[in-house]
Protein backbone atom coordinates (compact mmCIF):
# COMPACT_ATOMS: atom_id res chain seq x y z
CA UNK A 1 0.00 0.00 0.00
CA UNK A 2 1.73 3.41 -0.71
CA UNK A 3 -0.42 6.59 0.40
CA UNK A 4 1.03 10.21 -0.43
CA UNK A 5 0.13 12.90 0.94
CA UNK A 6 0.40 16.58 0.67
CA UNK A 7 2.49 17.48 3.84
CA UNK A 8 5.27 15.81 1.84
CA UNK A 9 5.83 12.02 2.84
CA UNK A 10 4.73 8.64 1.46
CA UNK A 11 3.69 5.87 3.34
CA UNK A 12 4.97 2.51 1.54
CA UNK A 13 4.60 -0.60 2.93
CA UNK A 14 3.99 0.83 6.81
CA UNK A 15 7.10 3.42 6.79
CA UNK A 16 7.21 7.05 6.56
CA UNK A 17 9.26 8.38 3.45
CA UNK A 18 9.96 12.20 3.99
CA UNK A 19 10.35 13.99 0.57
CA UNK A 20 12.04 17.45 1.48
CA UNK A 21 14.35 17.56 -1.70
CA UNK A 22 12.79 20.73 -2.92
CA UNK A 23 12.12 22.59 0.22
CA UNK A 24 14.14 24.97 1.81
CA UNK A 25 12.44 25.62 4.71
CA UNK A 26 13.80 22.40 6.04
CA UNK A 27 17.52 23.69 6.22
CA UNK A 28 18.96 25.00 9.27
CA UNK A 29 21.11 27.44 7.49
CA UNK A 30 24.35 25.66 7.97
CA UNK A 31 24.22 25.67 11.90
CA UNK A 32 24.18 22.13 13.49
CA UNK A 33 22.36 21.70 16.44
CA UNK A 34 21.23 18.70 18.32
CA UNK A 35 18.47 16.67 16.81
CA UNK A 36 16.00 16.45 18.84
CA UNK A 37 15.70 12.29 18.59
CA UNK A 38 19.12 11.27 18.53
CA UNK A 39 21.12 14.29 20.01
CA UNK A 40 23.74 14.49 17.56
CA UNK A 41 24.26 17.51 15.66
CA UNK A 42 22.10 18.00 12.60
CA UNK A 43 21.58 20.40 9.55
CA UNK A 44 17.92 19.88 9.30
CA UNK A 45 14.63 21.57 10.47
CA UNK A 46 11.09 19.93 11.10
CA UNK A 47 8.06 21.57 10.30
CA UNK A 48 8.14 23.22 13.97
CA UNK A 49 11.65 24.33 13.30
CA UNK A 50 13.08 21.75 15.58
CA UNK A 51 16.38 20.82 14.56
CA UNK A 52 16.27 16.64 13.53
CA UNK A 53 17.73 14.07 11.13
CA UNK A 54 15.61 12.83 8.18
CA UNK A 55 15.68 9.53 8.83
CA UNK A 56 15.01 10.26 12.58
CA UNK A 57 12.08 11.99 12.48
CA UNK A 58 10.97 9.07 9.53
CA UNK A 59 11.49 6.34 12.06
CA UNK A 60 9.89 8.27 14.89
CA UNK A 61 6.48 8.72 12.80
CA UNK A 62 6.83 5.10 11.28
CA UNK A 63 6.83 3.76 15.20
CA UNK A 64 3.98 6.75 16.04
CA UNK A 65 1.59 5.16 12.97
CA UNK A 66 2.57 1.30 13.91
CA UNK A 67 1.53 2.30 17.98
CA UNK A 68 -1.73 3.84 16.42
CA UNK A 69 -2.41 1.02 14.36
CA UNK A 70 -1.80 -0.84 17.28
CA UNK A 71 -4.36 1.00 19.51
CA UNK A 72 -6.88 0.27 16.59
CA UNK A 73 -6.62 -3.14 16.62
CA UNK A 74 -6.95 -3.56 20.40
Amino acid sequence: MTATAPSGHRIYQGLVSLDWHKKREHWGGGRRRPCRFCHRLCFLLDDDRHPVHKICLERALTASLAQGERRAAA
